[in-house]
């Protein structure tokens, strides 16, 4: 099959009215996108990606009065953060109505719902008029694309067209926020910090308990195919030298919310350089930083981290 990149939206609103699947930009990464209300279709995705199927996937719809048509019981405070941060990346868990197939919640009650930013991504959605089912368009457990180009290195050959919509302006997945129980929780962290969401509900609940509910909860995931090691402080140009080693340097690119727009690309970067291992820092572990943290605990998969020079194994804590 051949790939193309386009920025015709008829073409690719077509292609997943057929039952087909192709990629699509949102302001956070690129996404595989189907049709959410055609199992056949989503299953494709899983196919394609390689993705396992207690893995849950993202809904995507066009605006806040949808919330009821996929989910119920839906909660107000839905609706008070939708109003601030919708449309955003911030993916509100609910449970869900039987016109969402249990492929796209790997059999769960509950169904995440999101409504993107990016301009071509709600204009496929309106065209479309159902809403998409999509995750980051990797392959599983890889680095998340950010661009077209990123993309079409994952899946060149597996899927007919990608939407270029330039660059990610977020950079890494959404804030994924479950309103299942009485307190929310959020099981993903991302651009909309904790901090965010407390300013306009109150207290919420982290963590994500044993049951898989929001895409981005295994151990390892946004993974380089090279050994990434999170370390405690910065190591000397012979140490990195000696182990055939490069270091991610994160601090370069400013502010949080700037590091996390090239994360992903940076990463992706080094994993086709001659190194053979990146080593990375972590960086300050408030706000967005929380997420960025998690993103890297997750694609090291909680590697040896170095300490003075020398290796050692680090429990790291998954959130």
């Amino acid at each position: 099959m051949r790939t193309v990149i386009t920025k015709d939206t008829r073409v690719v609103a077509e292609t997943l009215a057929s039952g087909e699947v192709a990629c699509v930009p949102t302001e956070t990464v690129y996404g595989l996108g189907a049709n959410a209300l055609n199992e056949k279709a989503v299953v494709k995705i899983y196919e394609t990606k390689d993705r396992p199927r207690f893995n849950p996937i993202i809904v995507h719809i066009s605006r806040k009065e949808e919330f009821e048509k996929y989910g119920k019981n839906i909660p107000d405070k839905v609706y008070r953060l939708a109003e601030k941060f919708s449309p955003g990346p911030i993916t509100f868990v609910v449970s869900k109505k039987d016109v969402i197939p249990d492929i796209v919640t790997a059999g769960n009650d509950s169904v995440g719902l999101r409504i993107p930013k990016h301009p071509l991504f709600m204009e496929l959605l309106t065209q479309c008029g159902f809403p998409i089912a999509a995750p980051s368009a990797n392959m599983f457990g890889r680095i998340s694309p950010t661009t077209a180009e990123e993309t079409l290195k994952e899946l060149d050959g597996k899927i007919g067209y990608i939407l270029d919509g330039g660059k990610c302006e977020v950079g890494i997945e959404s804030t994924v926020i479950s309103f299942v129980n009485e307190i929310p929780c959020i099981l993903r962290h991302g651009a909309i910090t904790m901090e965010d969401i407390e300013d306009e509900i109150g207290k919420v609940n982290t963590g994500n308990g044993e049951k898989i509910i929001s895409p981005g909860m295994t151990l390892s995931h946004y993974a380089p195919h090279k050994p990434l090691f999170v370390s405690e402080n910065i190591l000397e140009e012979d140490e990195l030298k000696e182990m055939n080693a490069v270091f991610m340097d994160l601090d370069r690119f400013g502010s949080p919310e700037n590091i996390a727009v090239h994360l992903f690309s940076e990463l992706r970067k080094l994993d086709e350089s001659d190194f053979g291992i990146i080593v990375c820092k972590k960086v300050e572990d408030i706000g967005i930083g929380i997420a960025i943290n998690d993103k890297l605990e997750r694609a090291s998969s909680g590697r040896i981290s170095f300490e003075f020079g020398m290796p050692v194994i680090t429990q790291l804590k998954y959130v």
